[in-house]
């Protein structure tokens, strides 16, 4: 498994936030954000999945995550679209391949695995994916997580 720790800066994107098991609410989330890109100009930026709970802790109907895209400075958003700043700080970096929408395997071994016997551990703020390409049709997903840490 070969995890990098990186000084990530500050990111601003903007995003919808859905509630409710990944694999059912974050589909339309993405089909709603990838509208308002569109419109807005704001297609090329990185498309992005915040996981603000453990699913192993939290009940899937009210498990939160948001659905992004990065945009440019001064970007203005409407409707259910709102803005935020991902914050700068350490972050293991762990860059996969997912097929059969098995997002849970590499999260897990970032998590369960490298973490535990690393010199790190989680610190505030969401984890969260980078896309690297829409694996929507061919259903095989390049992705990096991140996941903010501090030191032990």
């Amino acid at each position: 498994m070969d995890v990098q720790v990186i000084n990530r800066p500050a990111q601003e994107i903007a995003y919808i936030r859905v509630i409710g098991p990944y694999a059912e609410v974050m589909p339309d989330g993405f089909s709603r954000l990838e509208k308002w890109a569109i419109a807005a100009g704001q297609t090329q930026g990185d498309w992005l999945a915040l996981y603000w709970n453990c699913p192993d802790q939290t009940p899937a109907n009210q498990l939160q995550s948001d659905v992004a895209v990065s945009i440019a400075a001064g970007v203005e958003v409407s409707g259910d679209v709102q803005k935020q700043t991902i914050p700068a700080g350490l972050y293991a970096t762990y860059r996969c391949r997912v097929e059969h929408n098995d997002f849970a395997t590499p999260w897990n071994a970032l998590y369960k695995q490298w973490l535990p016997q690393s010199d790190y551990q989680p610190a505030d703020g969401p984890c969260f994916e980078q896309y690297l390409n829409d694996g929507r049709e061919s259903g095989v997903w390049e992705l990096v997580l991140f996941a903010p840490l501090r030191p032990r």
